[in-house]
């Protein structure tokens, strides 16, 4: 199973608003296109009104994007974050307020959004029998941390690592190598990783752990989705044995 996306087109002024809220509360960047130009311009929402139906952007840069928008040019909005996309044009500004870090611009709820949001990838599981070492290195802690893996998607993993670490692991730790090393698959995969879960068991002195990677390059991206599939097909192969 691929990951996909699932598109709606958003008119609801309420759902507006949560869409809205989002992307501010996760500081997400946004890109600005005005109509007919090729130059992309950066930005990002610094407040948002609900009642009054209105939003503020940070100054365009570059420069020359203050320059369109004090022209009055229409504008669209694209921003990305978490695996929600968002999208929405006739953007024009309301009012500029002046702050001595540079301008503000008011800014209408939009009529429309167009909103993307990616199903969950499939997770390939491990077999008890195949050997499925991983090794989790973090330059600030030093000292790499031995485990398994349990399944593998092309965004991330869950594994076990055969202790219970101290200090504790922490939400959002940053691992910058995270190496699999998978039996029969021709080659080891680092990449590095988000901690996004973590579980430990005192009784039997392990912790199950689940990571997002991050930074991944396009040949290491085309290696861990090779290795999903080789998962699946190991998976199937025993699956039609058994019958």
């Amino acid at each position: 199973m691929a990951e996909g996306a699932s598109e709606n087109l958003v008119s609801n002024p309420a759902e507006i608003a949560s869409l809205l809220a989002s992307l501010y509360r996760k500081h997400a960047s946004i890109t600005v296109n005005f109509r007919g130009k090729s130059q992309h311009y950066a930005s990002m929402i610094l407040d948002l009104d609900r009642e009054e139906g209105v939003f503020y952007l940070d100054e365009f840069n570059p420069p020359s994007g203050h320059k369109r928008a004090l022209s009055g040019e229409p504008f669209s909005i694209r921003a990305s974050t978490q695996g929600l996309s968002i999208f929405f044009n006739h953007c024009q500004l309301l009012d500029i307020i002046k702050e001595e870090k540079g301008a503000i611009y008011k800014v209408a709820f939009p009529k429309l959004v167009k909103h993307d949001q990616k199903r969950q990838a499939f997770r390939a599981r491990v077999l008890r029998s195949m050997s499925a070492p991983i090794t989790l290195l973090s330059y600030e802690r030093g000292e790499p941390f031995k485990g398994s893996l349990v399944d593998l998607s092309n965004g991330g993993c869950n594994f076990i690592l055969n202790e219970l670490v101290d200090p504790p692991l922490r939400d959002l730790e940053i691992f910058e190598e995270l190496t699999l090393d998978i039996e029969d698959f021709e080659r080891s995969i680092t990449v590095a990783a988000e901690m996004r879960r973590i579980s430990e068991d005192e009784q039997k002195e392990i912790t199950s752990c689940g990571v997002r990677f991050i930074n991944v390059d396009g040949s290491t991206q085309a290696e861990i989705d090779r290795l999903v599939m080789f998962l699946q097909r190991e998976a199937l192969r025993m699956d039609v044995s058994r019958q």
